[in-house]
C-alpha cells in the first residue's frame, strides 16, 4: 500500500497517482488499486501503464471484502468496488430467482402455486423468495387519499401484495368493497384482506380479491362454497370462541386436520399459519417451534400431501419491540429463509416501522442469496445498515410571515452567497 501526499482520498489528482506509479517497478504487479473516492476515470492511465488500474471500495475497512471476492465482480475504472459488489450481489439474486421460478412453473402442486395467474406472475412454494404482504393499518376508517398514498409506499418499498386490514368487531363490508375498487383503479397488484368477520369476507370475495387472511375452525365452514382457487391463509385457531391453543403439537395438528378438510371441500390454494407470538409476553420461542414442528412433520411420508406454504407475520415482532426495526428484520428474514416460509407479512403502523417494507426486501435478498452459497449471510455484496429512531425527527415548518430583519449591532455579518449545508 502506498500513499498520496494528500489526507482526503477524493482529492487525488491524476498527476498524484502517476507520480506513485512512476516510482514504482510495475512488473511486480497484476492490479493496481486507487481508493473509490478517487473523482476521475482511470482509463486514461491504465491505458499509458498497461496495466489494470481500477477504483477499490471508498473504504479501507471494505478492502478485504473486496479482496475475498475478486472473482464475483469486474472491477471498474470508474465505478468504487463496493458499489459494483452489491450490485453483482442483486445481479446473482435475480439470475437464482428466475432460474426458480421457470422450475417452480412446471411443478403447479398444492404447495406450489400463483397468488393469481391473471394479475401478476408472483409464485408461491418451496426454494422461492417469499413475497411481502404488506398491512394498511385500520384500512377501512382511512380516507381514500391515506389509502392511495400508503399502497403507493408499499409497492416502491417492495410489497407484492397489499393488505386490507379491518377492524375488529367492527364490520363495514361496504367500504372493503370501495377499497378494493379503488386500488384497483389506481395499481396494478394483488389485494388480500385481513379479517375474520363472515360479511366483509364475502364483500371482498364479491369483488375479486386474491387472497384472503384468514380461516380458522370456527369459520371455515361458511365459505365452503366460495371459488376454490383462491389462496386462504389458515390458522389453527377458533377466534369465534376465544380458542388459541399454546401447545406447538396442538397447533400443528390442527393445521394438518383443517388442511385436509378443506382439501377435501376442493380448495387448492392454502397457506397455513402456526402464528407468531411477541418476545417475553407471551414469548416467541413457542411459536417458533410451532413453525419447525410443521416443517419437521410436513417431510414425513403420512404428511407430505397436506403440507402447504407458511405464513410468517413479523409484524407481531418487529412493531412490539422498542429496538431498531433493521436489525429485527434482517434476523426474522433469515429465518424465513432457512425454515422456507411460503410468505412474509407486516406493517408500517408505527413511526420506527416506517422503511420496514424495504428493509424487509433487502432482508430477504441478502439471506435468500446467502442459502443459495450455502455461506452466513455476510459479505456477499448485500448490505443493510442503518441508523433509526422510535420518534419522527421532522424539522418544523418556519412561520415565514413573521420574520423581520434585526438591525443594529449584528449588521457586521455578511452571508455566504453561496448559501448553507449541513454536514451529517
Amino acid at each position: 500500500m502506498y500513499k498520496v501526499p494528500v489526507s482526503i482520498s477524493a482529492f487525488i489528482t491524476p498527476k498524484m497517482a502517476e507520480d506513485v506509479l512512476n516510482s514504482l517497478d510495475l512488473t511486480k504487479y497484476d492490479l493496481i488499486l486507487l481508493p473509490g473516492f478517487v473523482q476521475w476515470d482511470l482509463s486514461k492511465i491504465e491505458n499509458k501503464y498497461n496495466l489494470p488500474i481500477r477504483k477499490g471500495p471508498e473504504f479501507a475497512s471494505d478492502l478485504p471484502m473486496i479482496l475475498n471476492n475478486l472473482g464475483e465482480i469486474e472491477l471498474s475504472n470508474k465505478i468504487a468496488a463496493n458499489k459494483l459488489f452489491e450490485l453483482s450481489g442483486e445481479k446473482k439474486y435475480n439470475e437464482i430467482v428466475l432460474e426458480k421460478i421457470d422450475k417452480a412453473k412446471k411443478n403447479i402442486a398444492h404447495n406450489t402455486f400463483f397468488i393469481n395467474k391473471q394479475i401478476s406472475d408472483i409464485i408461491i412454494g418451496p426454494s422461492l423468495p417469499p413475497p411481502i404482504i404488506a398491512e394498511i393499518v385500520n384500512c377501512t376508517k382511512k380516507s381514500d387519499t391515506s389509502i392511495l398514498r400508503k399502497a403507493q409506499h408499499y409497492i416502491d418499498s417492495g410489497a407484492d401484495i397489499i393488505d386490507i386490514g379491518c377492524l375488529a368487531n367492527k364490520s363495514n363490508p361496504s367500504r372493503i368493497k370501495e377499497i378494493i375498487k379503488l386500488l384497483r383503479k389506481n395499481f396494478d397488484v394483488l389485494i388480500s384482506i385481513d379479517s375474520m368477520d363472515t360479511k366483509e369476507i364475502s364483500s371482498a370475495l364479491e369483488e375479486g380479491i386474491d387472497m384472503i387472511l384468514s380461516f380458522d375452525i370456527g369459520n371455515y365452514k361458511e365459505f365452503l362454497d366460495i371459488p376454490k382457487d383462491i389462496p386462504i391463509v389458515i390458522l389453527p385457531t377458533n377466534i369465534d370462541e376465544g380458542y388459541f391453543p399454546k401447545d406447538p403439537e396442538i397447533r400443528v395438528e390442527n393445521l394438518f386436520e383443517l388442511t385436509a378438510k378443506l382439501q377435501n371441500n376442493g380448495f387448492t390454494k392454502l397457506i397455513a399459519d402456526p402464528l407468531l407470538e411477541t418476545p417475553i409476553s407471551p414469548g416467541i420461542l413457542n411459536s417458533l417451534q410451532s413453525y419447525y414442528l410443521y416443517k419437521q412433520k410436513a417431510s414425513k411420508e403420512d404428511y407430505s400431501h397436506l403440507e402447504l406454504p407458511m405464513f410468517f407475520g413479523i409484524s407481531n415482532v418487529v412493531e412490539l419491540m422498542d429496538v431498531d426495526s433493521v436489525g429485527i428484520n434482517g434476523l426474522l428474514a433469515s429465518i424465513a429463509i432457512e425454515m422456507d416460509m411460503g410468505i412474509v407479512f407486516t406493517v408500517e403502523h408505527s413511526t420506527k416501522m416506517f422503511g420496514g417494507v424495504e428493509e424487509l426486501k433487502k432482508a430477504l435478498i441478502l439471506n435468500y442469496l446467502s442459502k443459495s452459497k450455502n455461506t452466513p449471510p455476510i459479505n456477499i455484496g448485500i448490505q443493510m445498515f442503518k441508523a433509526k429512531g422510535k420518534t419522527s425527527q421532522k424539522i418544523p415548518d418556519l412561520p415565514t410571515q413573521d420574520i423581520f430583519d434585526i438591525k443594529g449591532s449584528h449588521t457586521h455579518y455578511k452571508a455566504d452567497e453561496a448559501g448553507y449545508f449541513k454536514i451529517y
